[in-house]
């Protein structure tokens, strides 16, 4: 113990320059390493803090991300922002590349925390410890495969052992200086962690990050890596868990400024004054939903979203909020069985969610999905190739059920980084494949020798 608190103290006088080296060096508690679970947890619980007063962009996500991301995709027209009031929004995906950054650092940070609890806690077996270890764990998996999905290039299967991943920090060393792994290795860290998260079994709710949310992020883990199977069977265990809801249930849940409602595993944003509207709120008003969204929406007034999303005039109406919900899980499932293939499954769980949002629907069948097969900017799947109607449909569903929820951006990258443009003043902004994958910390690159930037940012 007595080295431990030398190593902090030096730790706390060694100040470097910022990005994923700088993480190592920060301070998070105090002038000592923490020594009782209680110590470690205070530490994991200023993040859950601020995941609960929509203050932590990176983990679940807050309304800020939400903007950021959704704002340079197809579901809103860049090209007819209201100006000068929406100036702040970013105008194409080219726009918000810098920014990413600070979700690198940031994230790290939360990496940096994790590794301290992972690695000094000592009293493990406690019933306390086992609770802080599972937030670790589940935390660290989390922020892993967050920076996966932005730092990473689309997961490519057969050439995931040679394809980059990220830079793999498992323990709190302030000297090291790790190069980046392969992608394989990466979705293999990330899937240790979560599952050891799972096997503590955390069901305490005030840790937020409990068994079934490391479940449901496993989940998606398997869902960006492809791996089929594994989504199916955990997806049909969570949806029975969380069955969907319909009518004035959903809507209450959807609309919910602050509460954890229905089927929502997790979200950001559980404190706040229910009589004002967010600034993020105010803001996205004044990008229009883009007409390709709004026909997506082929029943119209019978589908509960069309008047529940958005407005006449095109304005959006929807919460925006970031979370996890059984939807996500329905909507995997369905891409899931459609690649293995198992239509019939697939044709099962599109059509359940489309009964629980559709009035008087008639099911589809193989023979009466519609022909058109374009979704959006999205004319490929994962393996790019050209889209079947299943797979058209399911991706429709999704970029409906899930508008303004942070997941569009990424739908767009999964599926063959479209690229397409946006005018303003004149001029025209091309969102280019490259730019799906943001580029790694500038400063991370110059110090460490080895460490490959991204394709498109070399200098």
């Amino acid at each position: 113990m007595i080295r431990n608190r030398r190593l902090w103290v030096i730790i706390g006088l060694f100040v470097l320059c910022c990005s994923c080296k700088e993480y190592l060096d920060l301070k998070p508690y105090g002038e000592t390493i923490p020594e009782t679970p209680e110590e470690f947890e205070a530490l994991l619980h200023r993040t859950l803090n601020n995941i609960d007063y929509g203050n932590d962009a990176v983990i679940i996500g807050n309304q800020s991300t939400i903007l950021d991301y959704d704002c340079v995709t197809d579901n809103l027209d860049a090209s007819l922002t209201i100006l000068p009031q929406g100036n702040s929004l970013n105008l194409y995906l080219g726009e918000k590349l810098n920014g990413f950054q600070s979700n690198y650092s940031q994230l790290y940070e939360k990496i940096r925390d994790c590794n301290l609890v992972i690695e000094n806690m000592t009293q493990k077996e406690s019933a306390k410890g086992k609770k802080v270890l599972a937030t670790a764990y589940t935390m660290r998996g989390i922020c892993y495969y967050n920076l996966l999905r932005l730092f990473c290039e689309p997961y490519d299967k057969e050439n995931e052992n040679s394809q980059l991943g990220l830079p793999l920090v498992k323990v709190f060393d302030m000297e090291a200086r790790p190069i980046r792994s392969s992608i394989k290795a990466t979705a293999e860290f990330i899937e240790e962690d979560l599952k050891n998260g799972i096997g503590y079994n955390l069901t305490d709710d005030i840790y937020r990050l409990t068994v079934d949310v490391a479940k449901v992020y496993l989940m998606k883990l398997y869902f960006w890596t492809q791996n089929w199977g594994e989504v199916t069977t955990l997806g049909e265990e969570l949806l029975k868990k969380y069955p969907l809801l319909e009518g004035e249930a959903y809507k209450d849940m959807i609309q919910s400024k602050f509460t954890r409602k229905g089927n929502v595993l997790i979200r950001s944003l559980v404190y706040g004054d229910e009589s004002a509207e967010s600034t993020f709120q105010l803001l996205v008003k004044y990008r229009p939903v883009s007409k390709q969204f709004i026909d997506l929406f082929v029943e119209k007034e019978n589908d509960i979203r069309y008047e529940l999303f958005f407005d006449k005039k095109r304005v959006v109406k929807k919460q925006l909020t970031a979370q996890v919900r059984s939807a996500e899980i329905a909507l995997m499932l369905a891409e899931a069985y459609a690649h293995i293939p198992d239509n019939d499954k697939a044709l099962e769980h599109l059509n359940a969610l489309r009964a629980k949002r559709i009035s008087n629907y008639v099911p589809y069948s193989l023979t009466t999905l519609p022909s058109d097969t374009s979704v959006g900017e999205i004319r490929e799947d994962v393996y790019g190739k050209p889209l079947t109607p299943l797979l058209a449909a399911i991706l429709k569903e999704r970029q409906k059920e899930l508008f303004l929820e942070g997941d569009r951006l990424f739908e767009l990258k999964r599926n063959g980084c479209p690229e397409f443009w946006v005018t303003k003043d004149g001029l025209k902004y091309v969102t280019l494949k490259y730019m799906y994958t943001a580029p790694l910390s500038r400063v991370d690159v110059d110090l460490t020798p080895g460490l490959i930037q991204n394709e498109g940012y070399e200098l």
